[in-house]
This record gives structure tokens, C-alpha cells and sequence, in this order.
């Protein structure tokens, strides 16, 4: 556990009002907080609730099987859920308690529903209806999920500017505002949100560097170091530029890659644009959809393309298996090896002692694995980039910093 999803438990364990007060203070909307304490009212146990965000990405890659299917064949997509089975990147988040899983979900269905809806208008209107009723439900809970949903929400508009299709612009736009209207009673509550990423927000501005680590990222694991991280650079670069290379070929060849093509690019180019605009918010997590679509696009061409079809998607397999292994041994921050550190604190802490954390980033892991234990942290430097803790997160929460050491310490005589 680190402490993201530390934090994800601590407040999901509070009551649904003080869920959206702490939400309302942090930078994400409240959904997966509520969906996560509904679940844990089952077990509190790491494993079940890492469980829930193992099934939100199991039916992602259902959705992302039908949606490659609709677009480009059943073989494409089979490809397409093999990829992503094996991806580095998406076993990672559907292991952690974020919502991050639950916004993959919403997206994909969202796409889904647009795809069966415009290919439903030459059938039945009726059924046409229902897909577009599903299309708002998803966009809806995509933005009760995170903010950076809004990004993935417009790549179909993107997309059909570019193909000048104005009907379907005209009726996408439309279930758009239906899904402005199911999200109004959160939207008042963003440009507080907004005003938080641009004082607090840690991540840098991306350049080079972040643009070539997030194509890296969606096939392999990361840190690797040494010939590894030579190996599955080298990897990662040829998928994505033959991937590209195969796409640009058959485009004329009626393969339907170019609404994936929207999904795999508009939002991170979207988020490269916004992070230079206001405060950088280029994270590949925010738009692990995109590796979704990549996947697909991926799965056309080795459902199309013969040996060389066969011989990428080999390629991808292998760059995920190679690397998949320092994912599980990975045991440095923030994935320290926190419950140990508390067992250890555990035999020798006595009443009086002190356990003070230095910040809150091993604290509310630690805290996790050892409530009992009287653990503090101290409060980040005001105004920095780490000052993310809200106070009204502290309240509802109940888990506030001390300002000082001296006022940490006290008199104890022992301090950990």
C-alpha cells in the first residue's frame, strides 16, 4: 500500500457527507470514494480492497473486446483484450485504490455506446435511443469519477470534426449537455478544484522526456534500469512506431481504426496543451483509455496484417512478460515495504513513545497497517508543491498534521 490508497481508504471509511466534503477539498470528484464505502463495509482486508478495482478493469477489457469487435472484428479484438490482459500498466492500476480504473471503465463504455448508437440509425431508432441514454450514463459517472474525464469525453467530437460529420456532431453535442446537466450539482464545485491544481499540483511541465516514459509505459513496466530499461525502450518504441506505420498503410483499406486513433491521441495531446496553459497535468494514468485504444489499434493490425500482424503482437506480449517482473519485486517508495516497518514498531513501541512521520506519505500507510499504534506526522511546508493535504480533507478525515516537531515530541523520551 502507498498513499494514494491510503488515502482513498481513510476517507472512504467516513460517511458519505464527509466523503464530498473532503472531495470538494481535494482535486477529484467523489464516486469511486462512494463506490469504495460500499465495498469495504464487506472487508477491510488489502486484498479485497484491491479486488474492486481487479473487477473495474476486468470489465474494461470486456468493453474494450466489444468496442474493437463493432469497429474492426471479433479476431481484432480478441488481440485487442490479450493486450491489455497483459499490460504492465493496467495490472498496475487495477491493483491500486484509485479511481483510475473506474474512469477506464466510464470512457470505454461511453465509446461503446456511441459506436452501437451510430450504427443503430439505419436499423431501429428505438434501440438507437438506448444507446445514447447509455452513452450520457457513462459520460455522467466519467465525471463524477475525475476531472480529467472531460479530455476523454470530447475525442469523439474530434473525431468527427475531422470526417465533417455534422449530424452526429450535432447529436453528440447534444448528449453531451445531457451529461453536463446529471454532473451540474458537482461542476459549481470545480473552479475550487482548478484554483487547487494550480497552487498544489506536483507534476512537472512535459517535455521530451514525459512524452517518450508515457509511450514506454503503455507497454512496459517502469523503473527498469541498466540493459533492461535499454531492452524495453527499444521494445516499446518499435511497437509504437510499426503500430503507427501498419495504421498508416491500411488506412484506405476500410480498417475503421480512426475513432481509436482519436481515443489513443486527443487526450494526451489535449493534457500536453493544457499543462503549459495552467498547471502541468500530463500523467499517463489520466488517460489509460488511451492505452485502451492503442491496444485496439494494435489488435487491427495483428488481426489484418499477416506475419506482421503476428509478429507485433508477439512483440507486445513479450515487452510486458520481460518486465512484468520487476513490477511484483518492486519494493521501494512509494511502494516501501510499510507493514513490515509497522510490525517492527509494533514489539518495541511502549506507552509514551512517539512514532512521528515526517510527512504524511508514510504516515497514513503506516497508519493503515497499524491503527492502534500512536503514529504522527508533520504538516507539508505551506504554499509548496506537497501541500496538497487539505483542511477540510483533515476533517473529515479526522487524521490532522502537527505544525512542529517540538509540538510532535513533547517530552517523550522515545522517538521513532
Amino acid at each position: 500500500m502507498q498513499y494514494d490508497d491510503a488515502f482513498s481508504y481513510f476517507l472512504a471509511v467516513r460517511s458519505l457527507p464527509e466523503i464530498v466534503q473532503g472531495t470538494a477539498a481535494d482535486t477529484m470528484p467523489p464516486l469511486y470514494y462512494f463506490l469504495l464505502h460500499f465495498w469495504l463495509s464487506i472487508s477491510r482486508e488489502l486484498w479485497f480492497l484491491r479486488l474492486l478495482s481487479v473487477l473495474l478493469t476486468l470489465v474494461s477489457g470486456g468493453l474494450l473486446y466489444a468496442l474493437v469487435s463493432e469497429l474492426a472484428g471479433v479476431k481484432a479484438g480478441l488481440w485487442a483484450a490479450l493486450f491489455a490482459a497483459v499490460s504492465p500498466m493496467q495490472i498496475y492500476h487495477a491493483q491500486d485504490l484509485r479511481m483510475y480504473a473506474l474512469l477506464e471503465l466510464c470512457l470505454l463504455g461511453y465509446a461503446l455506446c456511441l459506436v452501437k448508437a451510430w450504427k443503430s440509425e439505419q436499423q431501429d431508432a428505438r434501440i438507437g435511443y438506448g444507446w445514447w441514454a447509455g452513452a450520457i450514463l457513462f459520460g455522467a459517472a466519467a465525471m463524477y469519477t475525475h476531472n480529467l474525464a472531460i479530455f476523454g469525453l470530447i475525442a469523439p467530437n474530434v473525431y468527427l470534426l475531422l470526417r465533417r460529420d455534422w449530424r452526429r456532431q450535432g447529436r453528440l453535442i447534444l448528449a453531451q449537455l445531457g451529461i453536463a446537466l446529471l454532473a451540474l450539482p458537482w461542476l459549481w464545485m470545480i473552479p475550487g478544484q482548478v484554483e487547487k491544481v494550480q497552487r498544489a499540483f506536483w507534476t512537472p511541465r512535459p517535455g521530451l522526456v514525459e512524452i517518450v516514459q508515457a509511450i514506454l509505459m503503455w507497454f512496459i513496466n517502469l523503473p527498469l534500469s541498466g540493459a533492461w530499461m535499454i531492452l524495453g525502450a527499444v521494445l516499446s518504441l518499435q511497437i509504437f512506431a510499426l503500430a503507427l506505420f501498419e495504421l498508416w498503410r491500411g488506412r484506405k483499406a476500410g480498417w475503421n481504426g480512426a475513432f481509436l486513433v482519436a481515443w489513443a491521441g486527443v487526450p494526451p495531446l489535449l493534457l500536453f496543451a493544457v499543462s503549459y496553459l495552467l498547471r502541468p497535468v500530463f500523467v499517463p494514468r489520466g488517460f489509460l483509455v488511451s492505452s485502451m485504444a492503442f491496444y485496439g489499434l494494435i489488435g487491427i493490425v495483428a488481426a489484418r496484417r499477416g506475419a506482421v500482424g503476428k509478429w507485433l503482437a508477439g512483440t507486445v506480449v513479450v515487452a510486458a512478460i520481460l518486465t512484468l517482473p520487476f513490477f511484483y519485486s518492486y519494493a521501494e517508495f512509494p511502494r516501501s515495504p510499510f507493514r513490515a516497518a509497522t510490525q517492527y514498531l509494533e514489539q518495541r513501541w511502549q506507552a509514551n513513545d512517539v512514532i512521528l512521520h515526517d510527512n504524511k506519505l508514510s504516515f497514513f500507510p503506516s497508519h493503515y497497517f497499524a491503527p492502534e499504534l500512536s503514529q504522527q506526522f508533520l504538516a507539508d511546508e505551506a504554499g509548496s508543491h506537497n501541500d496538497t493535504y487539505a483542511l477540510a480533507s483533515q476533517q473529515a478525515m479526522q487524521l490532522f498534521p502537527q505544525d512542529s516537531l517540538a509540538a510532535a515530541v513533547g517530552d517523550a523520551r522515545v522517538v521513532y
